[in-house]
């Protein structure tokens, strides 16, 4: 049997997910329960025609696969699931792509930065830089500028552990996001 060009195959999307429970979860746990709850919530047809499949779970983080039209469905099926084995669970999506790459690195963020990047030359030091993530403000040393584009290395130790954990190194902002716009060269 031939395999299918990839304009005839069916499009998927990528969920990543967390979960949060009062213990350990097993993947096939988790994997059954998901099932479960598909079954109950669109009936045996309904979850047949989503193709939710499991493709990764470490460390209460996932990636799970469905059919590019069943994003909803399939988000309400992790909505029902409340319990695993008797644990309180409850399941959160973190975003969803296109490809099980970009839902690893824009959401799950599973690798660290090892080695540190060298100083450049281009160091400056701006009076007030600030950007708001979340709740918070931000400033540090502008380590790069390309017009109206600015790599911002921070000196906040929260903002450096999500830099850490993002596998990213700076910050990357516009001129219009700093709240000071006189900037030293």
């Amino acid at each position: 049997m031939k395999i299918l060009p990839p304009t005839l195959r069916e499009s998927n999307r990528y969920l990543a997910i967390f979960v949060t429970s009062e213990g350990d979860i097993p993947r096939r746990d988790l994997v059954n329960e998901i099932l479960f709850c598909a079954a109950t919530l669109l009936g045996d047809a309904g979850s047949s025609e989503m193709g939710i499949h499991l493709l990764s779970f470490e460390e209460n983080k996932g990636i799970i696969q469905c059919r590019v039209d069943r994003i909803w469905e399939t988000r309400a099926v992790l909505a029902t699931v409340t319990s695993i084995k008797g644990m309180r669970t409850r399941i959160k999506v973190l975003g969803v792509s296109g490809t099980v790459r970009g839902a690893t690195e824009k959401y799950l963020l599973t690798q660290d930065i090892n080695e540190p990047e060298p100083e450049r030359k281009k160091t400056q030091t701006i009076k007030e830089s600030k950007m708001i993530i979340d709740v918070g403000t931000i400033s540090g040393k502008i380590v790069n500028r390309n017009n109206n584009e600015i790599d911002l290395l921070s000196e906040d130790p929260h903002s450096l552990e999500i830099l850490n954990r993002s596998n990213t190194r700076y910050f990357g902002i516009t001129v219009f996001d700093i709240k000071n716009k006189e900037i030293d060269v």
